[in-house]
């Protein structure tokens, strides 16, 4: 199973990083051109296609969700994306937030940041470089420029948002997202995105949390953690988010901090790395959800 997904997510994209840019500085041009596995020729593997869970109602426009970053599930991204798409044709989406794990150890910042462009097949998807260099200087970090050319919780989404929203910029951040996570931190971040998530805001914006669930157990363990992430998932509440055993429990923080009371949760499919590897590895199972909130 590790060699799999190791195989299915690491991009081999690394590019030139330059120096550090710090966010006093004017937008710099983009500096970093990073390749994605659509660039790179790869596909997602065929696996079987789980059943969908639930759909948000018919004039539902999700503003938020969370989404593998594993080509493992490519299918199932690929799925997700398009239910986005049909359900915001009336406001498609301009500007993707994208809150990352920063797998590999890279970041020097507590909240990495650039200014990036990455490849696809038909060219290059770019970051909103107003919007990025806006939330650096109210995170007070420099560019952190060495995270994003390994980092797939960002590159395997990319494909996904020029297939379906050919229009859309990018807005990515990278943090630390295994516990114990740091509250403080989160709520700054949350304070930085709030702003791009009120009711104006989520007409033209998209929270976009990456991230995996339980990690490294067997189909028992991971069943018993899925259950208590489902508890957020049913009744999303900034009290909840704690429930979600996942990579990424910063972004699932500043995803229930930019709840309003009337937002809920829709599961499209849940799954795990055992049933869409067809049974590989059933000690060291990594889980998914991909929802909706509206």
């Amino acid at each position: 199973m590790k060699k799999l997904l190791l195989a299915a997510c690491a991009l081999f994209c690394f590019a030139s990083c330059g120096k550090n840019r710090g966010w006093n500085e004017s937008p710099p041009p983009v500096a970093l051109l990073i390749d994605t596995w659509e660039s790179l020729g790869e596909k997602a593997p065929a696996v079987p296609q789980p059943p969908r869970e639930a759909l948000p109602p018919q004039d539902a426009e999700p503003w938020a969700g969370t989404v593998s970053h594993h080509l493992l599930a490519g299918q199932l991204i690929d799925d997700w994306f398009r239910e986005l798409r049909d359900r915001r044709l009336s406001h498609p989406v301009q500007t993707f937030f994208i809150i990352s794990p920063s797998h590999y150890g890279f970041s020097t910042q507590t909240w990495s940041l650039a200014d990036c462009a990455w490849r696809i097949a038909g060219g290059l998807v770019y970051t909103d470089a107003d919007i990025e260099h806006t939330i650096a200087a109210a995170l007070g970090v420099p560019y952190d420029e060495q995270v994003f050319p390994i980092e797939h919780g960002v590159s395997t989404l990319i494909p996904y948002i020029a297939k379906y929203f050919p229009s859309a910029k990018v807005c990515a951040i990278a943090v630390h997202g295994e516990p114990p996570m740091d509250q403080g931190a989160a709520q700054q971040l949350s304070d930085a995105l709030s702003p791009y998530f009120t009711e104006e805001g989520r007409g033209k914006n998209f929270l976009l949390i990456s991230t995996d669930f339980s990690h490294h157990g067997d189909s028992a363990a991971t069943a018993f953690k899925d259950e208590r992430s489902r508890i957020f998932f049913r009744t999303p509440t900034k009290g909840n988010f704690i429930f979600c055993g996942c990579d990424n429990r910063p972004g699932i923080y500043v995803l229930s901090h930019c709840l309003q009371p009337a937002d809920t949760a829709a599961v499209l499919y849940h799954t795990n790395s055992f049933e869409l590897s067809g049974g590989q590895d059933g000690d060291d199972i990594t889980s998914y959800f991909f929802t909706f909130f509206y």
